[in-house]
Parts: structure tokens; C-alpha cells; sequence
């Protein structure tokens, strides 16, 4: 499993599981959960498609592309502060379903961190060194 994909895949696994939390706390902080964490869920996948498409670019047109993050990140936090003032979603709630992508991003890099293997043609290990 590439890193691309596991981060959606913690993304959407701890949203469910703030979810549960959040009802249990409440209806109200549950749907705010539930809508956290939809954007959470949202946000990763769109980090996925965008980073995807960085690495695949041509060099000069990556610079462009960094932009695009940039205007990802302005509508996440529009669309927040939308769902907070206008739809009046539970604040509390939002920020636990949210914070999914949190958990998701840290754990999964952590993850994909203890158990990628080497990349070919790296450095050599500590004790290959010198020989």
C-alpha cells in the first residue's frame, strides 16, 4: 500500500471511530462530529489527488501546482467557517470529526514510516559501511 493511499484510509477509520464518540456525547455533537469528519474525510482524499499530481509534473509546473494546495486549504477553511456560522453545526462536534484528519495524517505517516521498506539503491547500512 503506497503512502497516498493509507492516509485516506486512517483519515476515514479514526473519523468513524470520532464519530461514534461524538454521539455518544450527544445528538448534536454527533452530527457535528459526522460533518467534521466528512471534511476531514474529503480533505485528505483531495490532499491525495493533488500530491499525486505534484509528483507526477514536470519540475517547472510543480511550483504552479503548490498554489492549487494553497486554494485547497482557503475552501476547507471557508467551507468551516461556513458550516459553523451559517449552518450552525456543533462547534465541539466539529472539532472532534476534524480531527480525524489529524490522527490520520499523524499515525498513517507513523505507520507507513516503521513498515515501508528501504528504498532501492539507498544509502548503505551502518555495518555494509567501510567493508
Amino acid at each position: 500500500m503506497t503512502f497516498q493511499d493509507r492516509i485516506p484510509l486512517y483519515v476515514s477509520a479514526f473519523g468513524a471511530i470520532l464519530v461514534a464518540v461524538g454521539f455518544a456525547m450527544g445528538v448534536e455533537t454527533g452530527i457535528g462530529a459526522l460533518v467534521g469528519a466528512g471534511v476531514a474525510i474529503a480533505n485528505a482524499f483531495a490532499l491525495r489527488w493533488l500530491v499525486t499530481a505534484m509528483l507526477k509534473a514536470d519540475p517547472e509546473r510543480r511550483a504552479g501546482m503548490s498554489l492549487t494546495l494553497m486554494l485547497k486549504t482557503a475552501v476547507i477553511l471557508g467551507l468551516a467557517a461556513a458550516l459553523l456560522f451559517f449552518a450552525h453545526i456543533d462547534p465541539i462536534g466539529f472539532a472532534i470529526g476534524i480531527g480525524a484528519l489529524v490522527l490520520g495524517l499523524v499515525l498513517g505517516s507513523a505507520h507507513h514510516n516503521l513498515t515501508a521498506a528501504p528504498p532501492a539503491g539507498g544509502p548503505a547500512s551502518a555495518t555494509t559501511k567501510g567493508e
